[in-house]
């Protein structure tokens, strides 16, 4: 997949992204990014520069990313943002937009690799 505009209009447009704007409660999400053969190093920098810009967004209430720590090559991205507006805004944003273009140089990850999450009520 190449990294262009087409292409990250593409990933948007996965049905992994699709929110309702209406949703008002806290978006919660997991992104798994397996890294492809030698270039754990390099993705693992552009997922540092991507948290630095998206922890800093308003409506980003935790971005947290993972490496495997046993085996070399999965990350996993744990994000919740405060409603799915300010997920879709935080789609909007130019670091997401370049960190989408980078992801399948350095990453077999598809689009489905992004999961919304709703919680499970206990009790």
């Amino acid at each position: 997949m190449p990294s262009d505009d087409s292409s990250v209009r593409d990933v948007l447009s996965h049905q992994s992204l699709k929110i309702s704007r209406d949703d008002p409660g806290p978006r919660p999400m997991i992104a798994v990014l397996d890294a492809r053969p030698g270039l754990a190093g390099q993705l693992r920098e552009k997922i540092a520069e991507l948290a630095a810009h998206v922890r800093r967004e308003p409506g980003c209430l935790t971005f947290t990313a993972y490496e495997a720590r046993d085996v070399p090559g999965p990350f996993y991205l744990y994000e919740v943002y405060a409603s799915a507006a300010a997920f879709a805004e935080h789609l909007q944003t130019q670091p997401v937009h370049d960190f989408i273009a980078s992801v399948p140089a350095l990453s077999t990850a598809q689009p489905g690799s992004l999961v919304q999450l709703d919680e499970i009520t206990v009790g």
